[in-house]
């Protein structure tokens, strides 16, 4: 079977079919017997670790990109366009062993306007992890050489393009240093975590909830309310909403043109696959919508990168996409800070 190609099993080994409908053992040298078989309704089809299967969805991510969308552990989205630092996810009741937080911040270059994601900064039970860029960590206040493996055993490392954060089975943070973040957390944190991430009790329609617990009017009024102080020299979440109403029809047409933002809802384009899992339009209209006062090409790459990211959470997506796009940049003005190239690429 085509879904085969490649893969080596020893005998006696089980193992899932390409949609998992099958459950399969290897007896010996091409002899296998498979059996129809489904996942859990709690449960993924999933390549995890390279291993096909299927995986307890009561672990979920939570995702924000540089073009400020963000998708929430239960799956609701929120955009809002900002320049300041927020607390994406924290523990908001209290567990005895564990604590953390994470904080992201928003900079934008002056020229192009283009929001990124820089610094980061995570707190895991009694250590500081500040993280820069992909290249760029401080431990407790003292630069560490990856991959680094903490005193409470939080290892730092690289993979495909993006810095690790893993402190299992709790929480795994994934950065590209430049424009997309995602924290994904375990079952034990259900319902304990609060933020814009929100509260991970597998109902999306109460995320939008305040540091106070209230429900927002806005996503400018739940952006507010989860604003940190102290952090940056100017904040202004306003800032990006008068250059968004700024952009005119011509500029808006041609950014929804096929050559740019459609890219990611082509039903024949590289994500075709992940469409049942992801809803690719909030990705789309942050899009659109950033590009009017961002580089076109970089706001593009940059959109799909957030998008191409999350899909890769259920282990159906490459990242060949990359180089077809000609979003690979190794150095050159200021696409060379956010390059978005898996390790090896040239």
């Amino acid at each position: 079977a085509s879904w085969l190609t490649g893969s080596l099993f020893q005998p006696k080994q089980l193992f899932w079919n390409g949609d998992c409908t099958r459950r399969c053992r290897c007896f010996r040298r091409n002899l296998i017997q498979c059996d129809p078989r489904h996942c859990k309704s709690d449960e993924e089809c999933a390549l995890r670790n390279g291993l096909r299967g299927c995986f307890s969805t009561r672990s979920s991510f939570c995702l924000a990109a540089g073009g400020g969308v963000f998708r929430t552990f239960d799956g609701a989205f929120l955009r809002f366009p900002a320049n300041c630092a927020f607390v994406l996810s924290t523990i908001c009741q209290k567990l005895p062993d564990f604590s953390f937080q994470l904080i992201i911040n928003f900079d934008k270059w002056s020229s192009p306007n283009l929001t990124v994601i820089s610094p980061v900064y995570f707190y895991i039970n009694e250590e500081q992890i500040l993280i820069s860029d992909r290249n760029t960590v401080k431990v407790n206040g003292s630069h560490v050489s990856i991959p680094f493996v903490t005193g409470l055993s939080t290892k730092i490392f690289s993979q495909e393009g993006f810095l690790v954060i893993d402190s299992s089975p709790d929480i795994q943070i994934r950065y590209n240093g430049f424009n997309v973040i995602k924290i994904t957390i375990g079952e034990r944190l259900q319902n304990k975590v609060c933020g814009l991430c929100g509260n991970f009790n597998g109902d999306r329609t109460d995320d939008y909830a305040t540091l106070r617990g209230k429900p927002a009017l806005s996503s400018v009024v739940l952006a507010q309310s989860w604003k940190t102080n102290g952090m940056q020299k100017s904040c202004n979440e306003l800032q990006y909403s008068q250059y968004a109403a700024s952009c005119d029809n011509v500029q808006i047409q041609e950014l929804q043109s096929d050559s740019y933002c459609l890219k990611l809802t082509d039903m024949k384009g590289f994500f075709q696959p992940c469409y049942g899992l992801l809803d690719p339009l909030p990705f789309y209209e942050s899009c659109f919508l950033d590009g009017c006062y961002n580089h076109k090409k970089v706001q593009l790459c940059g959109s799909l990168a957030a998008y191409g990211e999350a899909c890769r959470t259920f282990g159906i997506l490459g990242t060949e996409w990359i180089e077809k796009e000609n979003c690979c940049k190794r150095a050159g003005g200021r696409l060379g800070r956010g390059e978005l190239c898996p390790a090896g690429a040239a």
